[in-house]
């Protein structure tokens, strides 16, 4: 077993957060810390399809506290740069947990000399209910759905909460998403002005980020709330296309039925029809918020507005994709980002099978060196990156 394989095993069997500090090994610590969320994106469930075969409180409580509070981790270098910024590590789409990224954040904390924040995006991770997490819990909704609608592909115990929900109202997503970024801003706030007890006042924030958690980067950075963000580096990770290049079809995210709803949901979006409350927290940073999250929507819509941001911050932007991502292929964020000049993104291809959900396959010794090599290159070229 390769050295990096041993540390994600030691380390998936160690990490808890109901622990407020751990130290991992001479180089790097972690510490837990708790967050209060002061927007609830659960309204969006009430309403929706009232024939949904699956009718579980866990699943459609509007009223689950795990996502208004909740501890997030903070992996800590102990050779710290004194001047190093905070690395938020922000995850991919029906995530539970930490699992795959506590190796890339002792990575990142390592190369790079900077604290690495792992947040939860809203409704994900530590902040689901604890019965999405529970396969003998899911295969019974998994049935009441077949039941229901017949056989639905891609359907599994690890998707039928996310698709359930957004199956009955796939404004959740957005909703999710709104909430997401609010917890964001919210948490650079509090780093930037020193109520962090981890950071000096004035810290700013970079982001190394994977998969849907890469769109929402593009959203705070193009947007730039409170102008937090004007010199933030972003690292983006098997993500950062346009909503509609995405394919969220998969075990593992979402099953063919809810992907369709949602991929109808976001064809026909506009904001003017959503929820009446879905974007009246956005109202502080005036139309750039939605104008951004807008042109993120669909490759063809407001498309010139979105390129001119994208030119301003390709110095600041870094973006690698995979060859065999079928989730968000590497092609979908060249197509995005590459408006003549595109040294800052690129398509990578590994020697060893893998996909958008396990880029990194720790779990198959029979091509460990191999694995070790791709992960020591990406997360290297993400630290050189962010420390430039």
């Amino acid at each position: 077993m390769g050295l990096l394989f041993e540390l994600h095993e030691r380390l998936t069997n160690e990490f808890g957060l109901n622990k407020r500090y751990g130290r991992i090994d001479e180089n790097v610590v972690f510490y837990t810390y708790p967050f209060e969320s002061q927007f609830d994106s659960n309204f969006a469930l009430f309403g929706g399809n009232e024939t949904d075969a699956a009718k579980d409180s866990d699943l459609f409580d509007g009223n689950n506290p795990g996502n208004r509070f909740f501890r997030y981790p903070v992996f800590v270098p102990q050779q710290r740069d004194k001047n190093a910024n905070a690395v938020f590590l922000l995850h991919g789409l029906n995530e539970r947990r930490w699992d795959k990224y506590l190796l890339w954040a002792y990575q990142l904390a390592l190369e790079t000399g900077a604290p690495v924040v792992l947040f939860p995006l809203a409704n994900h991770i530590n902040r689901s209910p604890d019965a999405w997490a529970y396969p003998r819990k899911m295969i019974d909704v998994v049935k009441n759905r077949k039941d229901h609608y017949g056989v639905i592909e891609n359907s599994s115990f690890a998707n039928v909460a996310l698709s359930s929900r957004v199956d009955r109202n796939p404004e959740v997503f957005i909703s999710s998403g709104v909430q997401s970024f609010l917890d964001v801003v919210a948490l650079t706030r509090e780093i930037n002005s020193g109520k962090h007890p981890l950071f000096f006042e004035g810290t700013k924030v970079d982001f190394f980020s994977y998969s849907i958690g890469a769109f929402v980067t593009e959203l705070l950075l193009m947007s730039n709330p409170h102008e937090l963000y004007s010199t933030s580096k972003a690292f983006l990770f098997c993500g950062g296309a346009t909503l509609d290049q995405m394919d969220a079809r998969s075990k593992s995210i979402l099953d063919d039925r809810a992907f369709q709803v949602l991929q109808r949901f976001i064809n026909n979006f506009e904001i003017s029809n959503a929820s009446s409350g879905l974007f009246e927290f956005l109202k502080p940073f005036g139309n750039s918020v939605k104008d951004v999250f807008m042109s993120m929507i669909k490759m063809d819509r407001l498309r010139a507005e979105r390129e001119k941001i994208l030119r301003l911050l390709s110095h600041r932007i870094m973006a690698v994709g995979l060859n065999y991502d079928l989730v968000i292929p590497g092609k979908s964020i060249s197509r995005t980002f590459c408006m003549g000049d595109c040294k800052n993104v690129s398509v990578a291809d590994f020697d060893f099978k893998y996909s958008h959900e396990t880029p990194f396959p720790f779990t198959d010794f029979s091509v460990t060196s191999k694995v070790e090599e791709a992960f020591r290159k990406i997360f290297g070229k993400a630290s050189l990156f962010l420390k430039e």
